[in-house]
């Protein structure tokens, strides 16, 4: 941007001198030697210039690219870490699985040696219920001969 404005600068003043009256002008060789001279200064000035700001866009252009492959570099790593974290997860769960139906396959054993054994003595009390069931039926006194049938479990009356 500055150096637009030096440009934009430099053009209204070559304009303002070239409308402005001038001296007759001497044909000498060494004013136009001068000219020619400079011209060419302000030419390489402008070329040099020029090829910096290619080179400077050219290194911007690298340095993005290469932030991309790295960005590219570290999702690809990310990748194959979730990866190896789903296979290490996979595995674990069928040790998991097989561990569960081992122990499902030695509780189906101890079930089967504990229905060759019999029943124990233990097994037949508390086969027993610990108070019986009985069904009281109560007159309502409400008029009818409505009765409602009231369960209790052997903790006696209210």
């Amino acid at each position: 941007m500055k150096l637009s404005r030096i440009v934009a600068a430099a053009l209204v003043a070559t304009t303002l001198a070239t409308i402005a009256p001038q001296a007759p002008v001497l044909a000498d060789g060494a004013a136009s030697t001068r000219n020619i001279i400079l011209l060419g200064g302000a030419a390489t000035l402008l070329i040099l210039n020029h090829n910096k700001h290619v080179h400077e866009k050219y290194a911007e252009d690298a340095a993005a690219e290469a932030s991309l492959a790295a960005q590219r570099d570290d999702a690809k790593a990310a990748y194959n870490s979730e990866v190896k974290a789903y296979n290490n997860e996979a595995a674990l769960v069928s040790d998991l699985k097989r561990e569960v139906s081992y122990q499902h396959s030695v509780i189906d054993q101890m079930h089967h040696q504990m229905a060759a054994l019999g029943p124990s003595p233990a097994q037949t009390a508390s086969n027993q219920n610990f108070a019986a069931q009985t069904t009281l039926v109560k007159p309502t006194s409400v008029g009818g001969s409505t009765q409602v049938a009231v369960t209790s479990y052997g903790w006696g009356t209210i």
